[in-house]
């Protein structure tokens, strides 16, 4: 036992490896060790979002982030670095896209009858005219008519979306009849900010409930997930406020959504001026700088960063304590827009500059307690029209310059791509015998490839041609709206309500008018007349005019194909007629004839007489 004892000793001061468990507890075994680390499956949620304020100076350094509960919405597995959803200006992407918008469609996909006027259900003109707008977004009815929302909408009860989407539906359909929006009044009485009698106030109202209602069945909190939703794609931009410290000079951008822009009247003269005067206003914030931590005040300036889609305007008539007053201002607009002066200067190159009016609201009255709205609509057709509640009616251009509008609606309009010519590749057999195969190249295979470049250019004019075509039918269609109709002076019109005589006058003179100024037998003749071979030269002679030879001539191959007549069979009639009901024959003289009752009371009264003539002759 002690030479084996003496034996282990040595081996532990020798550091030997026969046994583990003293191997463990030596200083080399542990600093000769690799060390192996793990991820931690704890995760601090609030570290995780400072982390996402700041990005690496230099760029994607092959920095990992652990991965969170947020990272997680976006599906992509969580270890993406977060400097990658952050642009160079410190705009951040959203994890999660909602609804895609590229899906959607900035101009009309279909061609669609002119909507219903509205009814007025209680002086709530301003619905009518929300409805409206919304009915004419061609983004927003593309959306909703193809139930994109409806069809994977999991809200139970009530929807206000769908509510939506089926008004707009009913309304394109073209029906004849107004339409009556019951379902909207109700839920106008519980708002909660504003009066049902402002426009603006019922935009934003519905704003608001679809926003929400798109977000009820989707578990994101993210207000960055939350602004992706079709609604934002739509109507939603987001504004850049550029700040800099005053002592370190440091630039600090923040991003703000916004649906739609209200903006002052009172100093400009037309709404390019209003955007502009709005965003060239200096901006203060009395804050920390980031750089410097120097507390004071930060100046700088707005600018939109990302333009919406359709852009929605409010120009403030009504002052903010509602009273009486109306700013009946003249202010100038344009059918055209361009937004220039108002985006960032970095985002010029690289975002849409120019939108085009599809609609305005106008308030008829002088105070808000008072008069009713109306819209103007760009139809899917290209023409405008005025819808006034129930009357719908179609507008000049000129007319509708002429108004002053109290919401504008602007829209993109929707690229016109033209399709690249596409090279045409020849595939290559990889051999050994390349370099041969390429000294073998026929003259045909060269001529073939021409003749496929020429076809492919032929087919690329002709989509132009067509494209050209479509441009100059809407431009013909809108010159053709704006014209004003001229009555013909010469026509011949009868009206329902006159007499008979005038009538008749009239009938007369378009006949001697007719006979007169027609050129149709004329125009016949000469047609006729251009025919080598004319069937119509000679008159056509009719049966009523045979006579003579070509009458006994026609009897006679008439007599030709004349059948026989067959022997009638009795059994054959019987079957043809049936079974003949027998039927009483009437006694037409039973009326002539005297009654019974009558014939014994004239007896009766001959025999009295008979009995008094014998008594009287007995006396």
């Amino acid at each position: 036992m002690s030479s084996k004892s003496n034996q282990r000793g040595d081996k532990v001061v020798k550091g030997g490896k026969s046994d583990t468990l003293v191997q463990k507890s030596t200083v080399n075994s542990l600093l000769n060790r690799a060390i192996k680390f793990r991820k931690s499956r704890y995760v601090d949620q609030k570290f995780e979002l400072f982390k996402k304020k700041f990005a690496p100076v230099n760029g994607t350094s092959g920095v990992v982030h652990a991965t969170s509960a947020y990272d997680n919405i976006s599906g992509g597995g969580g270890g993406d670095n977060i400097a990658d959803k952050i642009d160079a200006n410190g705009f951040e992407s959203p994890a999660k896209v909602l609804y895609s918008k590229d899906k959607l469609n900035q101009g009309w996909n279909d061609i669609h009858p002119v909507g219903s006027g509205l009814k007025d259900l209680g002086h709530l003109s301003s619905l009518n005219a929300v409805l409206q707008v919304l009915t004419y977004t061609p983004a927003l009815a593309n959306y909703l008519l193809e139930r994109k929302h409806s069809a994977n909408c999991t809200v139970q009860d009530y929807c206000f979306v769908c509510a939506v989407e089926e008004h707009v539906r009913s309304a394109l359909k073209g029906s004849p009849y107004a339409l009556q929006p019951r379902v909207f009044v109700g839920k106008l009485k519980k708002m909660k900010n504003g009066t049902p009698k402002d426009a603006y106030d019922v935009w934003t109202y519905f704003m608001e409930q679809m926003q929400s209602f798109l977000l009820s069945e989707k578990t994101s909190k993210d207000k960055l997930v939350a602004e992706t939703t079709a609604l934002y794609q739509i109507f939603g931009g987001h504004i850049q406020t550029h700040l800099e410290c005053p002592a370190c000079s440091t630039p600090e951008n923040t991003y703000d959504s916004f649906l739609h822009l209200s903006l002052d009247l009172t100093q400009c003269s037309s709404v390019e001026r209003c955007l502009t005067k709005h965003f060239k206003a200096q901006v203060a914030e009395f804050k920390e700088c980031l750089s410097c931590q120097n507390e004071g005040e930060l100046t700088g300036k707005k600018s939109v960063y990302r333009p919406p889609m359709s852009l929605a305007i409010q120009l403030k008539r009504f002052n903010q304590d509602r009273d009486t007053t109306k700013i009946n201002k003249v202010i100038k607009f344009d059918e055209t827009m361009d937004i220039s002066r108002i985006i960032t200067p970095s985002e010029k190159d690289k975002v849409n500059l120019k939108y085009n009016l599809y609609s305005i609201i106008v308030h008829t009255g002088d105070t808000i307690n008072s008069g009713r709205y109306m819209t103007y609509v760009k139809s899917s057709n290209g023409i405008w029209y005025c819808m006034d509640n129930e009357n719908v009616q179609v507008a000049s251009l000129k007319r509708l310059m002429e108004e002053k509008p109290y919401m504008l609606f602007y829209t993109i309009p929707p690229k016109v791509e033209k399709k690249k010519k596409t090279p045409v590749r020849v595939e290559k057999k990889a051999d050994i015998q390349v370099e041969a195969e390429k000294e073998e190249i026929t003259e045909q295979e060269e001529e073939e490839e021409e003749e496929e470049e020429v076809m492919l250019e032929q087919v690329d004019e002709e989509e132009e041609e067509k494209e050209l075509e479509k441009e100059k039918l809407r431009l013909a269609v809108e010159e053709a709206s704006t014209k004003e109709k001229v009555e013909n002076a010469a026509a011949i019109v009868v009206s329902h309500d006159e007499n008979m005589k005038s009538k008749r006058d009239k009938l007369g003179a378009l006949i001697e008018k007719e006979s007169l100024q027609s050129k149709s037998a004329q125009v016949k003749d000469d047609l006729l007349a251009k025919l080598q071979s004319n069937q119509y030269e000679d008159n056509i002679s009719t049966w009523d005019e045979d006579v003579g030879a070509t009458l006994e001539q026609r009897k006679s191959v008439l007599k030709q194909f004349k059948q026989k007549r067959k022997r009638v069979d009795i059994y054959d009639l019987d079957y043809d007629r049936g079974k003949v009901k027998k039927i009483k024959n009437k006694q037409d003289d039973k009326f002539d004839k005297p009654n019974l009752f009558q014939i014994t009371a004239e007896k009766t009264a001959d025999r009295i007489k008979k009995n008094k003539g014998k008594r009287v002759g007995k006396t």
